[in-house]
């Protein structure tokens, strides 16, 4: 009669060859000659390119739906109306929606002798997407080194400059993707997890802060995305799916909750037309909550820089 047994881990590879890059084993692995990856390839490169941006932040979702890119857009519409110099890149290769947001669909990334040049929109928020220089009939079958060679482009050869915020769409999960660019920018100054009030959405959300969390990355906090629906008659929220799941799970991983973006239907047909949703319906309460979540972020990452400098 068979044995079963219960699986407690997936191994695909207990060895180990000393190829840090690729290794799943990267963020748990104590070794002290891992830090010779940094001198490997670009990824020295990657922060010095990096340097003169003051605050890199990472926006993520452990699912794909929940708006993760829609709220990437309006964070650095939101930051760039306050005056800062805010670019994005979006490093969701296989669905890269930030150009068509910010209505620069069409406008294609050039290179200069210094390096890639991002594509500037409106409030001269800068861009470096795959959406820029492919067509909406292209497909993408990249595998793990050609994306991880993107990435390597993206954050080691863009002409940057001095900017106040990064902001990376990061792709739903915890795929190589994710992990590559926590391996390029070690130093992010933290990520903005964004769920739905659904049970099935916190579950996936919760691996993907674990994997920060042992990456070393600050989770500045969660976002419960779809939180209701806007009334177009009377502008009150409904909470037709439910309410309280991120606030829920920020409380249960002891994370700040940053706030909750109700449904405005009128915020996914300016994003559809590229247009700043939050100029156009200042009023809206998606508009408000999204802005209270900026200022709530835009806080603590000073307090943090402050801490620091004293």
């Amino acid at each position: 009669m068979t044995q079963e047994r219960e699986i407690i881990a997936v191994n695909v590879d207990l060895s180990c060859d000393r190829n840090c890059e690729g290794c799943e084993k990267f963020f748990d692995c104590q070794a002290p000659y891992k830090l010779e990856i940094y001198l490997r390839r670009r990824m020295d490169k990657a922060r010095s390119v990096l340097s003169n941006v003051k605050y890199k932040i990472a926006v993520a979702a452990g699912k794909g739906g929940v708006g993760k890119s829609t709220l990437s857009a309006n964070l650095a519409t939101a930051l760039a109306a306050k005056g800062y110099k805010v670019t994005i890149l979006d490093q969701d290769f296989d669905g890269p929606s930030i150009p068509r947001m910010l209505g620069i669909m069409g406008k294609k990334l050039k290179i200069s002798d210094e390096g890639i040049l991002p594509v500037e929109g409106f409030m001269r928020i800068q861009v470096i997407s795959t959406g820029s220089i492919l067509s909406d009939d292209d497909i993408l079958t990249w595998f793990h080194d050609m994306r991880r060679n993107a990435t390597e482009e993206f954050l080691s050869h863009v002409v940057y400059g001095e900017r106040d915020f990064l902001i990376i769409d990061l792709p739903p999960g915890t795929s190589s993707d994710t992990v590559n660019v926590l391996q390029y920018i070690p130093k992010l100054d933290g990520t903005v997890m964004v769920t739905i009030p659904s049970e099935v959405s916190q579950g996936v959300a919760r691996r993907a802060i674990h994997l920060f969390q042992k990456a070393g990355i600050p989770v500045l906090g969660v976002v419960e995305n779809m939180s209701g629906v806007v009334c177009e008659e009377c502008g009150a929220v409904n909470h037709v799916l439910g309410s309280g799941g991120g606030e829920k799970l920020a409380n249960d991983m002891d994370i700040p909750f940053l706030g909750r973006i109700p449904m405005d239907h009128r915020l996914s047909s300016a994003m559809d037309q590229g247009v700043p949703f939050i100029t156009q319906y200042p009023d809206s309460p998606a508009v408000q909550a999204l802005m209270g979540i900026v200022s709530k972020v835009e806080e603590t990452l000073l307090k943090d820089r402050s801490a620091v400098v004293s």
